[in-house]
């Protein structure tokens, strides 16, 4: 915080050295001051405790209470449902039904691959599709445990969109979910671990 202070006194005392010779003895007692404070603070920081070993309220950066920390979520304990993708890609509205089956903990986000396969007469590929674009999309939403939602989502493609030929068909495939644990199965697993 106060760093800030002491580059300005700094430059304030060099100033004063450079361009007073009358004060010059003040500007160099003035550096010499900065430099013996600063060594100071060096070394009062190099002594102070390991940041990694104080606890997780004071960490910068971390989350004050063990309940907010994110975890990943098995995705067979996510069921998605009537996915439909529509719109021209400026964005794309993604709408469907999802799923918690867990029952600790609350949905928070979702990664699903949105493959758009273009079918037509004469494509290449056997099933007679062939793909258009291939994209992963993160989205955050809020499921509470043994919920389910439905939700809608403006997606944006990354790139450009080609046209299709034919007959447009998308697949979907959920690849990631993270959630929180809820706080009353927290509390109930401290006590359960109190109690033993």
């Amino acid at each position: 915080m106060l760093a800030p202070v002491y580059w300005i006194l700094a430059t304030v005392f060099i100033v004063i050295a450079l361009s007073q010779p009358r004060l010059r003895p003040l500007g160099i007692v003035g550096c010499i001051v900065l430099g013996a404070m600063l060594s100071w603070g060096v070394v009062q920081r190099l002594r102070s405790e390991d940041p990694s070993q104080a606890p997780a309220g004071e960490q910068r950066g971390k989350p004050a209470s063990p309940a907010a920390a994110l975890r990943s979520i098995p995705l067979t304990r996510v069921a998605i449902a009537n996915l439909h993708l529509s719109g021209g890609g400026a964005p794309f509205e993604l709408r469907g039904h999802i799923a918690n089956n867990t029952t600790d903990t609350a949905l928070k986000s979702v990664t699903i691959r949105v493959i758009r396969r273009d079918c037509y007469e004469g494509a290449v590929d056997p099933s007679g599709c062939a793909k258009l674009w291939q994209d992963e999309h993160w989205i955050a939403m809020a499921v509470p445990a043994g919920q389910s939602r439905d939700f809608v989502e403006a997606i944006w493609m990354h790139g450009n969109a080609p046209r299709a030929r034919g007959t447009v068909h998308d697949t979907f495939e959920l690849i990631g979910a993270t959630g929180e644990a809820n706080a009353e199965v927290e509390k109930s697993v401290e006590v359960e671990k109190g109690d033993e």
